[in-house]
């Protein structure tokens, strides 16, 4: 393998379908000058450590079916955010067109089409320069796979789940609060950690995919054994020309007495002048994700944090539709999306029925080069809270936005 390709992949790789949230490929090598006999012994450590590390990311020639790569995504720029009775945000914000990150993945040849995979990564605030999670080196992934031509692939670890990864595919935009996932939280870019999944090899197209976790609260590693919480994820997908098609169903275990569900169905056609996508999710009894209303101390105590309020765990259901285009203009392209939220409850503390969620943007992505692009969008929520998507004060949210985004 060269190791420039290793580096630098082709950059249509970077359109990803997670969350979609755009993904990254990379470099990274480092070198050590120094004069003679004057070095320090932590100093000649720290020169071998940098010579081992590149040696690994860039592989020798000697051995051509052996990859890995240092990649990452960089995006940054300045937003004007409004939320109602809370006023105005002004200042740099991160990842608002993808999420900013950095990783290594890799895989090895094992003759007759196996293979050895792994991916690492981490999310960052580009604004401040820290980690997402500060307790989690790894937060957006970590695992280790084996897999065939024949019979798919097997990953085992920290992981998205494969109804989260198929049913993203057809986003349009993964502008920061306000793409797809903003309503449709199983499609949103969340990770399910002691994760086992598997994928399918495509036949015709089509390709099936299974995950599952039984510990999504990581109880075990605070020794409630007994507070377990299972996540089951069947996805299906298939891709042939211009069509993208995805289905997906994910549940967990029990929540006293409901199971929080989603079932997606999301499609997507590129007509060449444009290219259009839809869907629909049916989300109950809680958000499968995680990636709502933290809820009361009892469930976060369990690591369930994010299911969602009370109304909507216990018997409450969300319907949410959703729009968009992407229609190419000049060297760059127009994206807009729309969607429509209903919930079924109501607040218990003012007795009023949730009322519609909608959530729209807005966006112009214009390339300066293979991998840094030029972006500005304008983006609404009724009825939306950015970090929760549903709440009893139901906040009228906006934003404005320019910035850059850079992979390598």
């Amino acid at each position: 393998m060269n190791p420039t390709e290793s580096f630098y992949p082709d950059p249509s790789l970077f359109a990803e379908p997670a969350s979609r949230h755009l993904r990254h490929r990379g470099q990274g090598h480092g070198v050590c000058h120094a004069r003679p006999l004057r070095l320090r012994s932590t100093y000649w450590v720290v020169c071998v450590a940098l010579g081992g590390l590149g040696g690994v990311l860039v592989p020798g020639h000697s051995d051509a079916e052996t990859s890995a790569q240092l990649y990452g995504t960089v995006d940054a720029g300045l937003g004007w955010t409004h939320v109602s009775g809370q006023g105005s945000q002004r200042g740099v914000l991160s990842g608002g067109q993808a999420d900013s990150l950095w990783g290594s993945r890799g895989q090895d040849s094992l003759g007759e089409g196996g293979r050895a995979t792994f991916n690492l990564e981490s999310g960052i605030d580009l604004a401040t320069g820290r980690g997402d999670e500060s307790a989690r080196l790894f937060n957006y992934q970590a695992w280790l796979g084996l897999g065939s031509d024949q019979w798919g692939e097997l990953r085992f670890g920290r992981q998205h789940t494969v109804g989260q990864e198929f049913v993203s595919a057809i986003e349009v935009g993964s502008w920061k609060d306000f793409g797809m996932g903003a309503l449709m939280r199983a499609s949103d870019n969340y990770q399910v950690s002691q994760q086992l999944s598997w994928r399918s090899p495509q036949w015709a197209g089509l390709q099936l995919g299974l995950s599952y976790s039984g510990d999504v609260g990581e109880q075990s590693l605070s020794g409630l054994a007994d507070a377990r919480t299972k996540l089951y994820s069947l996805a299906l997908r298939y891709e042939q020309g211009p069509w993208l098609l995805a289905a997906s169903h994910e549940s967990l275990s029990r929540i006293e007495s409901n199971r929080p569900t989603a079932l997606q169905l999301g499609a997507s056609y590129d007509f060449g002048f444009a290219r259009v996508a839809a869907g629909w999710s049916r989300q109950s009894n809680g958000f499968v994700g995680l990636n709502g209303d933290e809820g009361p101390t009892y469930w976060q105590q369990r690591g369930l944090g994010g299911l969602g309020p009370t109304e909507f765990v216990q018997g409450g259901r969300l319907d949410t539709w959703y729009v968009g285009s992407a229609i190419p203009l000049g060297k760059g392209e127009v994206q807009w999306q729309w969607s429509l939220g209903r919930p079924n409850w109501r607040w218990e503390a003012t007795g009023e029925q949730a009322g519609r969620l909608q959530v729209m943007s807005v966006a112009y992505v214009h390339p300066l080069s293979p991998r840094t692009s030029l972006y500005v969008f304008a983006a609404q929520g009724r009825r939306y809270d950015m970090e929760t998507a549903v709440h009893v004060s139901e906040p009228r949210t906006s934003r404005v936005a320019l910035g850059v985004t850079h992979q390598f």
